[in-house]
């Protein structure tokens, strides 16, 4: 008798679409999108762009998170879109009232594994906090280039616990966050050390991660994330800057870094 075959892991074709509003005319929105120079100011550390169609678009976070993708489509003021082996990311602009809309869609998520879910969270995730970076690096920054501090840590334990400490009361704010971050609203909280912050929460995201707009700091954006599959957890702090003393943009990066390992000394 012939055993029947193991079923394939069905295919599903996921993809997901944003949209923001800029308060910059859509030439400014097309250079930041198209333009390396412009593109480190919110999105990656590092950009090199090679225009056109057929063109190539390079990305890097540094060595362990890079990439060259191939440009796809090309209309000035309108449509961007790049192509890598693993998905296209598609860019679509229009002006509305003296703004530019943008509209912006990734798809090629196809695979069910662990590890793909985790890619398609992530991602999504990702996106929020850059096109809400990108916003704000024009809106708010114009022509001024981005600091960045980006303190990471892996820890041994899994994304909820790790969250669930990071809000903790004497962790990273002296307060306990879990009933003091409400998107769209206002706080005011002081660190451990004694250190004043206040500003807007950007949003706020269960498990993953939130968004705060430092006033302290020039209008600073604080995220954290924390990504990787549940075997490889690492809680990750990134700070936006801009026009801020290159050793206040230092001195948070190395107390936070300290901090994060504080926190999980008895945990890894």
């Amino acid at each position: 008798m012939t055993e029947p075959k193991p079923a394939e892991d069905k295919k599903i074709d996921r993809r997901f679409q944003k949209e923001i509003e800029i308060d910059a005319p859509v030439e400014e929105v097309w250079k930041a999108l198209t333009d390396g120079e412009e593109l480190a100011r919110w999105f990656p550390l590092e950009a090199r762009v090679s225009p056109g169609p057929g063109g190539k678009i390079f990305i890097s976070w540094g060595r362990d998170c890079e990439g060259e993708a191939q440009i796809v489509t090309w209309e000035p003021g309108k449509k961007f879109a790049w192509k890598d082996p693993m998905s296209l990311v598609e860019w679509t602009l229009e002006t509305r009232g003296g703004k530019t809309v943008v509209r912006l869609s990734q798809s090629g998520f196809l695979g069910n594994a662990d590890w793909e879910n985790e890619w398609f969270e992530s991602t999504g995730y990702g996106w929020g906090f850059m096109l809400r970076s990108l916003q704000v690096a024009l809106g708010r920054h114009r022509g001024i280039p981005r600091q960045v501090a980006w303190p990471r840590l892996k820890v041994a334990l899994s994304r909820e616990a790790a969250y669930q400490k990071l809000l903790s009361a004497g962790a990273l704010f002296t307060h306990d966050l879990s009933s003091m971050l409400k998107p769209g609203e206002k706080y005011s909280m002081s660190t451990p050390a004694g250190e004043s912050y206040s500003g807007r929460v950007e949003f706020l995201r269960e498990h993953r991660g939130f968004c705060l707009t430092v006033h302290e700091m020039n209008d600073a954006l604080l995220w954290l994330t924390i990504e990787g599959a549940p075997e490889s957890i690492e809680v990750q702090v990134w700070l936006s800057a801009f026009d801020l003393e290159p050793a206040r943009v230092e001195s948070f990066r190395e107390k936070w870094q300290q901090r994060l390992q504080e926190i999980f000394q008895t945990a890894n």
